[in-house]
């Protein structure tokens, strides 16, 4: 298996530490194969595991809707050969980023390239297309087309039928500055995006992030407006909803909590890695790589000191 991803900065001096997401990577010539995992979840509706990250996809009548892309054109060209192992032939006719990160937008250029639309919020989209090479464009060329970039404000209904799905932007910066959740409320199943992480410690660095918002997100999620019984979180593991969004409301909660009772004694920031301890979490995925990150990152929240974070988080592969 392909075994390692980072996060990190970009652009970043030579000399910047860069943060990794599981093993890192070794110095002999790495294994250039990829392996994916596919969860079928309801007849024609798959979630797959590739490398760190989830993505997910559904049949709609003669076409397939695909819920992000994964982090670069192997992993792309990996995903595709599962969907049609799984689908067939059917066309790829709309690309839904969740969000601007990188491990979630590099890989839907294949599928852009091959004619899907590309479906985004439209606070982002236009990064979205600048980060795939793309001309941001949101007008079709031809009457009763769909332009090449669909932007969702609220929420977008795409679809008829069993797999009818609501492409949603919840009103709050939350992960990011906007992040889309796609929601199929005939067989009760959710893709999250990284709104919601289960046993995976999220990425709580972006410029956008806002703490206060990704709970009321969260919160969202959890009430009777959406009927789950399978969640896809952006990273970690499928669950019931309430399993997999309590996960996350309570690893936001204990990280706010901790951080924001340290600031308030006036704790010296720079010992976050002391500090920052969260013992019911370190079993989980990229608590090493993460949480301390994250735990710093809340400290200045709290203190009301203005950081840049990391805007573009960006998956590496070795």
């Amino acid at each position: 298996m392909l075994a390692v991803a980072a996060l990190a900065t970009a652009p970043a001096p030579a000399s910047a530490d860069t943060q990794y997401l599981g093993q890192a990577p070794s110095r002999e010539k790495p294994d250039t194969t990829l392996t994916i995992t596919v969860h079928p979840l309801a007849p024609g509706v798959f979630a797959a595991r590739v490398r760190y990250g989830w993505v997910g996809w559904f049949e709609q009548g003669k076409t397939i809707t695909l819920v992000d892309a994964a982090m670069d054109a192997q992993a792309a060209a990996a995903l595709e050969d599962s969907i049609r192992a799984r689908s067939g032939d059917l066309p790829i006719a709309h690309v839904i980023i969740t969000h601007n990160h990188d491990d979630h937008v590099r890989g839907a250029k294949r599928f852009l390239d091959q004619g899907a639309k590309l479906i985004a919020q439209a606070q982002v989209a236009a990064g979205v297309d600048s980060a795939l090479g793309r001309e941001h464009v949101t007008k079709a060329a031809k009457k009763g087309e769909e332009p090449p970039t669909i932007l969702v404000d609220r929420i977008l209904k795409l679809g008829s039928g069993d797999h009818a799905a609501e492409v949603i932007w919840l009103g709050h910066p939350a992960h990011t500055v906007a992040d889309l959740i796609v929601y199929l409320p005939k067989v009760r199943i959710l893709f999250a995006g990284d709104v919601v992480s289960n046993r995976s410690v999220p990425w709580m660095l972006d410029p956008g992030m806002k703490i206060d918002g990704w709970r009321a997100s969260v919160d969202s999620i959890l009430t009777a407006r959406f009927e789950v019984d399978s969640l896809v979180p952006g990273h970690g593991q499928i669950g019931e909803k309430r399993q997999a969004a309590g996960w996350m409301k309570r690893y936001l909660e204990d990280a706010w909590d901790k951080a924001s009772t340290v600031a308030g004694w006036g704790t010296n920031e720079i010992a976050y890695k002391d500090w920052g301890y969260l013992g019911a979490y370190e079993d989980t995925e990229f608590y090493v790589e993460t949480h301390f990150m994250n735990m710093r990152r809340l400290y200045r929240e709290a203190k009301g000191i203005k950081t840049s974070g990391r805007p573009r988080a960006r998956a590496l592969k070795y």
